[in-house]
């Protein structure tokens, strides 16, 4: 991944905390600490939302927070293409856990429309963000990873590794069910202006090993330095963190 601005500073930063709910813990308190400060300078947050268990523990541990919300906007970093009240549905999962338990005035969340068809959705999503952020530059990037490395709904050799003018991009044959997604590419999650990774468990420490050595051939890898902060715990800590 690469090194940033300050030549004594590695990028991206590794956080190695015990467990899973630590690394829970530390993003919930990250967005907390970015909401709170846009609160305070009277502007607006846009936040794009990681699926997975770790991210989906972090924003029951942001339901908690207290205070106003109306200024923050949430987007799905990917979404499958399924019913909203599928359970494979990302936004449903925001919505159980971050959303319905909320003691925060409620953010804005932007929904994929049209989920029946990826070039629709994707399309329809990628005008949305632009009519928001014109330079498609969200302000934090939550991001999971799979075993094998892939991100968002990024996979390795995938097609959609390659789109790099549209904010969004439609999935077709996606290595792991459901088939059909949408998701952010890769050249806006490297514009935002903090991008962290939550990993967990044993099965993903070689991929995040590889990662870290700048392998490309996995995806999370080809963000380079784009990815601010590697949260991780023990188990998917690489040898000698």
């Amino acid at each position: 991944m690469g090194t940033g601005a300050d030549p004594g500073a590695a990028r991206p930063r590794v956080v190695v905390l015990e467990d899973p709910e630590a690394v829970a813990r530390h993003a919930a308190d990250a967005v907390a600490a970015a909401i709170a400060d846009a609160r305070r300078e009277n502007r607006e947050l846009h936040v794009a939302l990681a699926g997975g268990s770790t991210p989906q523990r972090a924003y029951e541990l942001l339901a908690e927070v207290e205070g106003a919300w109306d200024h923050v906007h949430l987007w799905l970093g990917d979404e499958r293409c399924v019913p909203e009240d599928d359970p494979e549905a990302n936004v449903r999962m925001v919505r159980e856990s971050l959303l319905a338990p909320a003691r925060a005035e409620p953010p804005v969340l932007h929904v994929v429309p049209s989920p029946e068809v990826p070039e629709d959705a994707a399309w329809l999503y990628g005008r949305e963000v632009l009519e928001h952020m014109p330079d498609a530059v969200f302000d934090i990037v939550l991001l999971g990873m799979g075993p094998d490395g892939h991100t968002c709904s990024l996979f390795p050799g995938h097609p959609g590794l390659r789109v790099c003018e549209a904010p969004v991009a439609p999935i077709r044959d996606s290595p792991k069910p459901p088939p059909e997604r949408v998701t952010i590419t890769l050249p806006v999650v490297r514009r935002a202006r903090f991008t962290l990774l939550l990993t967990t468990g044993e099965e993903k420490r070689e991929s995040l090993s590889r990662a870290l050595a700048g392998d490309t051939s996995i995806p999370i890898a080809l963000l380079g330095d784009g990815v601010d902060e590697v949260a991780c715990d023990a188990a998917a800590a690489p040898d000698g963190r």
